[in-house]
């Protein structure tokens, strides 16, 4: 509980600071959609936010780095919890672009920084709107940046996995780039298992790129992607 405590107060200290560096950072954001983000939040992303998210109980490490390419790809990964988005954005080194649900638009300030950092918000409830959103994300993977997806579309809240949607894969497969995995491995212990912030430790794993085949469809790349996931998590459980 007092763990929950110091976070909140920090976080709303956090809030008053950004507040003029979200004026400032609005003074030289780009209007081009495909521009790079202004470095002051990326800057935010980089530094406060990993702050955060060890404040908040997330004792992370990463493995793998090796398996990151050059260039630019779709990075996809398991969801078990509320922090995922932020330790993947710190873990991944080098700013990432992410899906995430529309209804985090609504978070006032935040909001801000992630129209600046071009987030892509999703609408699960629309079809329509949802494709447009993967159309966006390929668009970015062709001018040369990285996205960040969870295929499963909400977060398990456990060690299990939810069945990715392959929707999830267009974005790779109309660029032509690879897809890199990720595993994430203990998030849910941090929070939404005991439902307040608790000091849990949590790996994140870089997997091999995986390279769509000649002609392969959505499904196919979706279920090779996740068992390799779900292969990395078993052989963790062990």
């Amino acid at each position: 509980m007092l763990r929950t405590i110091v976070w909140l107060i920090a976080s709303a200290l956090a809030l008053i600071i950004l507040i003029p560096l979200s004026l400032i950072a609005l003074i030289f954001r780009k209007k081009d959609a495909m521009s790079e983000p202004p470095a002051i939040a990326k800057w935010v992303v980089e530094v406060p936010l990993t702050w955060f998210m060890r404040l908040g109980g997330c004792d992370y490490k990463v493995h793998g780095q090796e398996n990151l390419p050059d260039g630019p790809a779709l990075f996809t990964g398991n969801h078990q919890g509320n922090f995922d988005v932020g330790l993947i954005l710190s873990a991944l080194g080098g700013y990432k672009i992410p899906v995430a649900k529309i209804e985090a638009r609504k978070v006032p300030l935040a909001n801000i920084w992630m129209d600046m950092l071009h987030v892509i918000f999703m609408d699960r409830k629309d079809p329509r709107q949802s494709a447009k959103c993967m159309d966006l994300a390929a668009e970015y993977l062709k001018n040369g940046r990285s996205v960040v997806i969870f295929p499963e579309g909400t977060r398990s809240k456990g060690p299990q996995m939810n069945e990715f949607k392959p929707g999830a894969f267009k974005p790779a497969l109309k660029a032509g780039v690879p897809v890199v995995p990720f595993v994430i491995n203990g998030t849910y212990k941090c929070f939404e298992e005991p439902r307040r912030l608790t000091k849990a430790p949590v790996t994140v794993t870089i997997l091999p790129p995986v390279y769509p085949e000649e002609g392969e469809k959505t499904k196919s790349l979706s279920q090779r992607v996740q068992q390799m996931i779900q292969d990395r998590l078993d052989a963790e459980a062990l």
